[in-house]
């Protein structure tokens, strides 16, 4: 009997091990069943860890049930039934009676008339996950009653692989959807068309993302906010080994400080207050690929502590649990913040910075990249109008000149936004820019009258000049009144409306020296 025994645990094992989904495994599973006694249904109902059982896998009168389609138990009355019949069921059972019958009625929805050869509790732990029912077509003796019984923690093994799996589908169909809004945000079809800019504005980070993203190495992406740290980190991603794997972005900014460890790392069930099952944090869910870590300068201390551990050892420890677990993720950071500043002052770990900064790349903003606002405006003119299903309006020369007047704050984001709103407005049919943007809009820089007049001056033919000789004019203009002073409260970025950084990056583009202004002064 006991060589029996082992016989068919040792068949159900190997049976398991072959099939993941219920779905493959059902037939193998009932023909093995069906050597100890003559199965003629069988159901095997599984507990998902949120107050839910659903019917995993069904065989009855000789083919599989279609469980695809069987609702789940969520009524909570129906839920305390079984949670008492589970409790009042100390040991495994051979035949069923009015206390199996009450369980029964609500899991297979109807009373149950037929008779019942075994009704048994699948445990982990003292933790039910799961029941399985049998009915035979004739009375099952006390000894294949046993034998069937001693199959439980195989059964228990099938529903749980069953599980997995359909958890992994779900989450690669999420990470799917993630993909394709993001890809629908940029207006493409696929990540593997260029970004706009590449060989512009973004030419040099484009470069570093193509350095560093084969390498295994921490990416720290530097920007202003709307400047595409994400479409930038998607981009390292994509061209890595790991891009296969999930790609997922966190917002820590987004993130409650008492839930951080819980969203990063899981949690046990019963770990704290609301944690009604076990749950997987953000890093176990990118396994095998990339987890993005966007705003992380907006991490409190301790949780600053935590994620430098696992950058270091690579483990996590879920809340309420002593194991520690292992994960294999890439780490991509972003953030508008000054860095090295919170460092400074005491308010950003040192050492953390250390571990993120391993290959910073630094984001131009919009306005450090100009040249690239008219391909830009192109593609979100176009993405906005394939959106809307209206024609795509045409960008004029005037167009692109009061986009390049903006000062941008936003960055492609609100270029994005703008756009897209200028669509709305001119019904498809042009666009209306000057109403997207506001009249008069206060990011604008517009001289004074005597500035204009010395500005018409300072070029031949103000109506034939370029917009570039206007824009150097005016800024040389600018410098001579602050007497060749760049930033500081009475320099010429303040006067221009500017950041410091754009007009030194248009003084080197326009090949303006600064300091030959500083001993000449306006008549």
């Amino acid at each position: 009997m006991i060589l029996q025994a082992d016989k068919h645990l040792l068949a159900l094992w190997t049976e398991a091990g072959k099939h993941a989904a219920l779905s493959e495994l059902m037939p193998s599973l009932v023909g093995v069943l069906s050597a100890i006694a003559a199965i003629d249904e069988l159901y095997l109902f599984a507990f998902n860890g949120a107050d839910e059982w659903r019917l995993s896998g069904g065989w009855r009168d000789g083919s599989q049930l279609g469980v695809v389609n069987e609702h789940p138990i969520t009524d909570v009355s129906t839920l305390d039934t079984i949670q008492r019949w589970e409790r009042a069921t100390k040991h495994l059972s051979e035949q069923s009676d009015a206390k199996h019958r009450a369980a029964l009625a609500v899991l297979l929805g109807a009373d149950y008339g037929e008779p019942i050869s075994v009704l048994m509790p699948l445990r982990r732990n003292m933790a039910l996950l799961g029941i399985v029912v049998l009915a035979c077509k004739s009375v099952c003796t006390p000894a294949q009653c046993e034998q069937l019984i001693a199959l439980s923690e195989p059964l228990l093994a099938c529903i749980e692989n069953d599980q997995q799996l359909t958890h992994i589908q779900r989450l690669r169909v999420r990470a799917e959807a993630d993909r394709q809004s993001l890809l629908s945000r940029m207006g493409l079809r696929s990540i593997s068309e260029n970004i706009v800019g590449a060989e512009g504005g973004l030419k040099q980070v484009m470069r570093r993302v193509n350095q560093v993203a084969p390498t295994p190495a921490g990416v720290l992406i530097l920007g202003e906010t709307g400047a595409g740290k994400e479409v930038i980190a998607r981009a390292v991603h994509e061209r890595s080994a790991r891009h296969n794997g999930p790609f997922l972005r966190v917002n820590c900014g987004a993130l409650p400080p008492e839930l951080i460890d819980s969203e990063l790392f899981g949690h046990e069930k019963g770990s704290f207050t609301g944690a009604l099952a076990s749950r997987r944090g953000w890093f176990e869910r990118a396994g095998g690929g990339t987890l993005f870590l966007d705003e992380v300068g907006e991490l409190p201390p301790a949780a600053q502590v935590r994620l430098l551990r696992v950058l270091q050892d690579g483990i996590i420890q879920k809340v309420g649990s002593e194991h520690d677990v292992h994960v294999d993720v890439r780490v991509i950071a972003a953030t508008h913040r000054d860095l090295p500043k919170m460092v400074q002052e005491g308010s950003f770990r040192e050492d953390l910075w250390y571990r993120l900064a391993v290959f910073p790349i630094i984001l131009p903003t919009l306005n450090e990249r100009l040249d690239d606002i008219e391909d830009l405006a192109k593609h979100f003119i176009q993405r906005a109008a394939m959106r809307m299903g209206v024609p795509v309006p045409p960008l004029s020369a005037a167009d692109v000149r009061n986009l390049k007047r903006y000062s941008w704050p936003g960055n492609v984001r609100e270029l994005g936004s703008v756009l897209e709103r200028a669509v709305i407005l001119g019904h498809g049919e042009y666009l209306d820019l000057e109403m997207a943007l506001g009249a008069p809009s206060p990011k604008f820089k517009s001289p004074n009258k005597s500035e204009a007049a010395d500005l018409v001056n300072s070029v031949s033919d103000p109506v034939d000049e370029s917009l570039e000789a206007v824009i150097a004019a005016h800024i040389q203009y600018v410098l001579t009144d602050t007497k060749g002073r760049v930033d500081g409260p009475f320099g010429a970025a303040k006067r221009l409306g500017i950041n410091v950084s754009t007009l030194r990056a248009k003084l080197r583009k326009l090949g303006i020296d600064a300091n030959a202004f500083r001993s000449s002064s306006r008549d």
